[in-house]
């Protein structure tokens, strides 16, 4: 039976990858195609700043989001200010620091805008003085939690997911919980060993946040559970990885992986009949993306329109577009392809499922005792 199956999995696993790369363009009616008036709340002399941007040279953004990410977002943004060049750099949620902070130190032109999903990077950038402190008009109309410092906000609240191969896992098999794969595993030790896959915690600080906070906040069980899922658990460092692997067959499931890589993809032809995804109902966690303004910044007034722009309604919906989650109050879950954070909320039962990583200082003084702890528990060398 499982012969028959891998048979079946890999020419149909090869055809979806082999079309995979960045996710397909959207149709012409997938982001507004002229100037939305500002919202009425924005102060008088916000036009005085709009007018400073046209002298800019450009806007250069540093972040870990990928650029079929970033497409519909900055599709509206030229849409409302066509005169900024936008340029976005991909890299890790470390290394967007990282580079900023060399290149600062050698007074060369650097990022004017960061995004990045990593608390402990950014307490460290702010503690630093790293970050403009600006105040943007949206400020005072999303959640007061997601502007978690002065001058940083909250780019998109992305849910950590369980991904499994549907072909490879009978239907009753299909997980549900972290728990449900534990069970699974010990059922079957010699077909689960090895066979599932997460984020690393030493690869880079998006891994180790959520980790960390799972653990921390025993939600759904502490070094316990890692205990069980390590044997049955390969690590990767990055979620494009963890989903080619599940749907080609190397893993059976992948815990904890980014809906922001997932999403996406999932509309590839094929994707679907190998691939399946649930949010975990025992816990799952949530990352909060940050973004600010640099002190740095060359383009400081396009930098601002953009921030504005990224955690505004219209922003938020053109981030949903691109497999981001919004969190704002004023965004319903029929706006957006995906889901909301009130979507994912409800779906896994209520806040006390929710499991938000968010800036504790806890995170940074904690580190080497908790890597050192991950790394001899999932046999990771570094």
């Amino acid at each position: 039976m499982l012969a028959s199956v891998r048979k079946l999995i890999v020419p149909l696993a090869c055809a979806v990858l082999a079309a995979c790369g960045a996710p397909a363009g959207k149709d012409e009616t997938s982001a507004p195609s002229v100037a939305t008036p500002l919202p009425d709340y924005y102060p008088a002399d916000y036009s005085k700043m709009i007018e400073a941007s046209k002298g800019e040279g450009g806007l250069l953004i540093y972040s870990n989001v990928a650029e079929y990410n970033w497409r519909d977002i900055l599709e509206g943004f030229k849409a409302r200010y066509p005169w900024i060049k936008v340029s976005t750099l991909d890299m890790g949620p470390s290394e967007v620091f990282e580079r900023y902070y060399s290149e600062t130190a050698a007074k060369r032109h650097s990022a004017d805008l960061i995004v990045s999903g990593a608390p402990d990077a950014w307490q460290r950038f702010v503690s630093r003085d790293g970050v403009e402190k600006y105040q943007s008009p949206e400020a005072g109309h999303v959640p007061k939690w997601t502007v978690p410092m002065p001058g940083v906000y909250t780019f998109s609240t992305d849910p950590m997911i369980l991904v499994y191969n549907k072909l490879l896992l009978k239907p009753q098999e299909h997980p549900t919980t972290l728990g449900s794969l534990v069970e699974l595993g010990q059922r079957d030790p010699a077909r689960f060993k090895g066979k599932l896959t997460t984020y690393d915690a030493s690869s880079h600080p998006f891994a180790y946040a959520i980790h960390w906070t799972v653990v921390t906040d025993q939600k759904p069980g502490g070094w316990d559970l890692y205990t069980k899922l390590a044997p049955m658990t390969r690590p990767e460092s990055g979620g494009a990885t963890m989903l080619d692997k599940v749907t080609a067959g190397e893993y059976l499931a992948a815990y904890y992986t980014s809906a922001i890589t997932v999403f996406p993809h999932m509309d590839e032809p094929g994707r679907d009949k190998i691939v399946g995804w649930v949010l975990p109902t025992d816990g799952t966690p949530v990352m909060m993306r940050g973004v600010a303004v640099t002190k740095a910044a060359k383009s400081p007034a396009s930098s601002r329109l953009m921030l504005d722009y990224l955690i505004s309604h219209d922003g938020q919906l053109a981030a949903a577009r691109g497999g981001m989650t919004p969190y704002r109050d004023d965004i319903k879950p029929d706006e957006v392809p995906y889901l909301t954070l009130a979507e994912v909320t409800r779906r896994v039962g209520g806040e006390q499922n929710v499991v938000m990583i968010s800036y504790r200082k806890e995170m940074l003084s904690g580190y080497r005792t908790f890597i050192d702890r991950w790394n001899s528990l999932f046999k990771v060398r570094r």
